[in-house]
């Protein structure tokens, strides 16, 4: 069995690659973030650091000499330092908002007060620190003016991890699923990224849920609609997401799909006012900067998947939006009550006014 100290290489040309920079950023979408760390550790040799020199700090809770003071110790018995720190760039980046909204703003690094001041020593400190510590940051989806991110660039290797759409999407979906050891047809590809969206967490798990539910053949459309735990939830959010966003071949599709599992016209539309009116109390919400932890109360749900679901959802649509798209359903709504359209047909109105706006 080969020694630890034989695996792992020089921490920083085996930790960031050939460009020799002494930290690791990667942000962007909540499921490949995590794997990519997971990836970088393993590549770094890092993954057998004894519990003593493994750090992991939360963004909003890290000291600036708290962190430097773990970066800067050389590692106890052990080759590596690994020091890992969750969502600080995300703080600075939630307070410039805030400050967007009326408050001062600063020019650059050098200005900045808040988050940004208390950490601005950081990337002098960092070139600084021994080769045996491996430092990461891993963060949400960032902003380019992210001030902690100007800072960070010339000193850290910085890895932006968006999920992906339309074909790139397809094309991910079907490697994940040939990881499994499974394989997709194209129609059950569509149908399950029309369904849950870039959702790459959902997608993983449901996929997961297919490959073994299908062992031995290929996973079919129909085989995604019999196995598919959050389908019914989760194809009305893509539904009202493709109404807003003027995509009405998509919408109906899915709503059609809502229709053949037994839903009547009335109940579609029920589902897409609640999910509507929904979409509304979180766009406020998230205006007025509540805090997420709140967000289950203002939508009076506990269900985690409906809050985190409309909250990336409120996030893409403006108010006006939504609220031109609930005037629409209320309108049709009335004339269905009013036996002035069949249900059917005021449907299919009320998803093809996208065309006409």
């Amino acid at each position: 069995m080969e020694q630890a100290g034989d695996i792992i290489r020089p921490a920083r040309s085996a930790f960031t690659g050939e460009s020799d920079l002494p930290a690791h950023l990667l942000h962007g979408d909540n499921f490949l973030v995590p794997r990519r760390l997971d990836e970088l550790i393993a590549e770094a040799g890092a993954s057998d650091v004894l519990e003593a020199n493994r750090h992991r700090l939360i963004g909003s809770q890290a000291k600036p000499d708290e962190l430097l003071s773990m970066c800067n110790a050389l590692p106890f018995m052990d080759d590596y330092r690994l020091v890992i720190v969750d969502g600080l760039l995300g703080t600075a980046e939630s307070q410039r908002q805030g400050r967007g909204r009326g408050g001062s703003r600063g020019r650059g690094p050098s200005s900045e007060s808040g988050v940004a001041g208390q950490w601005q020593a950081l990337g002098k400190a960092i070139p600084q620190m021994p080769d045996t510590t491996v430092l990461v940051f891993t963060d949400g989806a960032l902003g380019a003016n992210n001030p902690l991110l100007r800072m960070l660039r010339p000193v850290a290797e910085v890895e932006e991890l968006f999920a992906p759409s339309g074909e790139a999407l397809a094309r991910w979906v079907k490697s994940a699923v040939e990881a499994k050891g499974a394989s997709i047809s194209p129609s059950a590809n569509r149908s399950i990224t029309d369904l849950v969206g870039n959702d790459l967490r959902t997608l993983d798990q449901e996929l997961e849920k297919l490959a073994l539910y299908c062992s031995g053949r290929e996973i079919q459309e129909t085989d995604v609609g019999e196995m598919v735990s959050q389908v019914r939830e989760a194809n009305i959010f893509v539904a009202v997401d493709a109404m807003i966003g003027g995509r009405p071949n998509v919408a109906l599709r899915l709503l059609h799909q809502l229709k053949e599992d037994g839903k009547e016209a009335p109940q579609i539309i029920g589902m897409v006012e609640r999910q509507l009116r929904l979409l509304a109390l979180a766009r406020d919400a998230i205006d007025r900067g509540i805090p997420q932890g709140e967000m289950k109360g203002r939508l009076g749900t506990s269900s985690d998947f409906v809050v985190r679901k409309t909250s990336e959802q409120a996030r893409r649509h403006s108010m006006p939006e939504i609220v031109w798209r609930y005037n629409r359903l209320l309108e049709t709504d009335r004339a269905i009550k009013w036996g002035r359209m069949e249900p059917d047909l005021a449907l299919e109105l009320l998803v093809g006014d996208d065309m006409a706006r």
